[in-house]
């Protein structure tokens, strides 16, 4: 399945118009209808937000074989991921990122337990 398709699967499953989607996005509708019609691809940048927005990975969008499901993952996974990684504990690039995505799973945490 191309990213146009799953951007407007996605899109559809939340009950969304193109112009909602693209309002939400801050881009203008055409250009939602022309990823859905694979005339025109996100930039890496809007990439990252329909990621954001749709709770979905990269990897997923772009077709990528072999990914996983944030919501699989829970604090024991990212501890172990984390300490049994060869990955230098001092890149402050990484870090963050393994930081953010703590959060990230903190958050998802959170509003399964209020549900």
């Amino acid at each position: 399945m191309t990213i146009g398709k799953k951007i407007a699967e996605l899109r559809k499953k939340r009950g969304l118009s193109q112009s909602n989607l693209a309002k939400d996005l801050n881009v203008s509708t055409s250009t939602v209808g022309m990823w859905e019609t694979n005339k025109r691809e996100p930039d890496y940048e809007t990439l990252k937000k329909i990621t954001y927005y749709f709770n979905v990975s990269a990897d997923y969008l772009l077709g990528i074989e072999g990914t996983f499901n944030y919501e699989e993952f829970n604090d024991d996974d990212l501890v172990a991921a984390h300490t049994d990684s060869e990955i230098d504990d001092t890149d402050e690039e990484i870090n963050a990122e393994v930081e953010r995505f703590k959060k990230y799973l903190l958050e998802e945490k959170a509003k399964k337990n209020k549900k």
